[in-house]
């Protein structure tokens, strides 16, 4: 592969789902990229000098969005049970807390391989458990390493609700904060030096339901006056809507945004739906993750009509087991149809189209990936056509979200940079990542007496 500055790179005779409104569905289409940058799109492309990929019998689409996702937490994923006993909230407040460094970037390592695999290009990375400025230097370095778009989202230390300020500071010094403190805006001031091309910053927040008002309110205008993003989970359960309506008390407190990005919402009342779409709020939903943890049914047609914009995400895959973004796509259109009784109320192509374009836009990146648009960065999967599990193929977009699986995914390039090829990853070796793991989560579990 040529260098970064004189990448010239064709790819050939692919049928592509641009995700573009003008452009459409293109069979046998050529794709040229300049220098990471999609230049043109269409059939027949002169592209004299340029190395050519040969996409034939594959369909190419751009990359996967994923716009909530806490890649730390991967790690955990060989200890997650379920039920409030075993399940994802107690083992990772058992087990938050006593994570190193390393623990944290071999989580995020783990997370990303898989998620690059999958045809994952962009992805929000919801950090909730930084428990120091190591941590956040060591997560930040394997996104700058392994070459995926990542929005890294600051987070407070996700320790379990009955681990006192006390018990915090004890185990992790003066780093410890309790629930009733903010976090610190210091070291997030101090990473926003991380940001790159590829690598941008913002916060997630605990928000009104797990810290106070007054809390929320400083951490917003701190987020602010950085300038930064902000995400937040918001109305996962009716234990939660039954004690307070989030959303109403952030448009009280004038914090409603389109800066704000908020998780689930799977049980806003009327009222806090009309706010959400007023403020122009976008919500990624995570099928996957809702269902295992008996949360409900990700209302994706009820948001949509109140006029919300929607994207999709895997919330941590210690709970939704595998980075499957196909998965992710055929669960979420099952349960919309089958909630409206009609087979077509959610097609394939507004699927994909919530998966790739919705999500960027929902990062504050709609401009620069999302869809194979000219101008746009080149965010590019190619998914092979030619496999027991998907030929023969009539509809691609019907082939891929109701049949493709993560090794169908031939190629996946960032930036024009290819991180996947032929259908091997190229940025990071999945066998010394497994075997890495697997040691730092019996230590983890020696340290934490699990």
């Amino acid at each position: 592969m040529t260098s970064r500055t004189d990448m010239h790179l064709l790819i050939q005779g692919a049928h592509a789902l641009t995700m573009d409104p003008d452009l459409g569905d293109l069979a046998g289409a050529d794709i040229e990229i300049r220098d990471g940058e999609i230049v043109a799109v269409g059939a027949g492309l002169d592209a004299p000098g340029a190395e050519v990929i040969d996409a034939t019998q594959m369909i190419a689409i751009p990359g996967f969005v994923d716009t909530h996702w806490h890649m730390w937490g991967t790690l955990l994923r060989g200890v997650i049970g379920d039920g409030p006993k075993n399940g994802w909230f107690a083992r990772k407040g058992k087990l938050g807390p006593y994570f190193t460094p390393e623990d944290t970037a071999l989580g995020v390592r783990l997370a990303a391989a898989e998620g690059i695999a999958a045809g994952v290009t962009t992805v929000h990375d919801w950090a909730h458990n930084i428990l120091g400025p190591e941590h956040a230097d060591t997560n930040l370095q394997v996104h700058h390493e392994l070459g995926l778009r990542a929005h890294f989202s600051y987070g407070a230390p996700s320790a379990h609700p009955s681990m006192s300020a006390e018990e915090m500071r004890r185990l992790m010094g003066d780093r410890g904060k309790g629930f009733d403190e903010a976090m610190d805006f210091a070291d997030v001031k101090r990473i926003m030096g991380s940001a790159t091309e590829l690598v941008s910053v913002g916060v997630n927040l605990r928000g009104p339901a797990r810290s106070s008002r007054e809390v929320t309110g400083t951490e917003f205008a701190a987020a602010r006056e950085l300038g930064l993003p902000i995400a937040m989970h918001c109305a996962g359960t009716r234990a939660e809507v039954a004690r307070i309506h989030q959303v109403s008390l952030l448009a009280e407190d004038g914090l409603l945004g389109p800066d704000l990005l908020l998780a689930h919402c799977l049980y806003l009342p009327d009222h806090d739906k009309a706010l959400v779409a007023e403020h122009g709020v976008p919500v990624s939903i995570s099928p996957l993750s809702e269902l295992r943890l008996a949360m409900g049914f990700p209302p994706l047609l009820d948001l949509l009509d109140a006029g919300i914009s929607v994207s999709l995400s895997l919330d941590t895959t210690a709970i939704s087991a595998s980075a499957d973004p196909f998965q992710a796509m055929r669960v979420v259109l099952g349960i919309a149809n089958s909630l409206r009784g009609d087979a077509e109320a959610v097609t394939p192509r507004d699927v994909l189209r919530i998966a790739t374009l919705e999500g960027a836009k929902a990062l504050g990146l709609g401009e620069v990936t999302g869809s194979l648009t000219p101008g746009k960065r080149a965010d590019v999967v190619l998914i092979r056509t030619d496999r027991l599990n998907l030929a023969p193929v009539v509809d691609p977009a019907v082939a891929v979200v109701h049949s493709a699986q993560p090794e169908n995914v031939d190629t996946v390039l960032v930036d024009g940079r290819a991180l996947k090829r032929g259908g091997r990853l190229t940025t990071v070796d999945p066998e010394a990542v497994v075997a890495d793991a697997e040691r730092a989560l019996a230590e983890l579990c020696g340290r934490a007496g699990f």
